[in-house]
């Protein structure tokens, strides 16, 4: 099964957010429940958290991709076989279950950097508002 769909999407995610790091401005660092001073000293955290999590998200597609040009997953009715199409001379202990767990750390590393993001944004707002 494919999954070049799936990588795609982390390569705009990956894309999109090296371009707000980058560019340093617009809704991605504008919150309504923050004043002009709080949001201000945000500012650069953001960028380096979001050129971070950009980061996190190409490595992650990276490795996705080598994964699913790296490996053949065929189905039988005796059950499903891996086969490896190449192997990189030096990285020989690139398997498909070693690339597959290093896809779900980087993603659950990125998952977790950008809910700590919104954690942390909604945690320096104001306290006394009321919902």
């Amino acid at each position: 099964m494919s999954t070049a769909l799936l990588d795609s999407f982390q390569l705009i995610v990956a894309g999109y957010l090296l371009y707000i790091a980058i560019k340093g401005n617009g809704q991605m660092y504008r919150f309504g429940n923050l004043s002009e001073a709080d949001q201000a000293a945000v500012h650069k955290p953001l960028r380096i958290l979001y050129a971070i999590g950009g980061v996190i998200a190409l490595a992650e597609f990276g490795i996705a991709s080598l994964k699913s040009s790296m490996f053949t997953i065929v189905s039988t009715e005796a059950g499903s076989s891996i086969t490896q199409n190449f192997s990189i001379s030096g990285f020989s202990f690139l398997t498909y279950d070693l690339l597959g767990i290093i896809s779900t750390v980087l993603n659950v590393c990125l998952i977790l950097l950008l809910m700590g993001i919104f954690i942390w944004l909604y945690r320096k707002g104001p306290r006394d508002q009321k919902a």
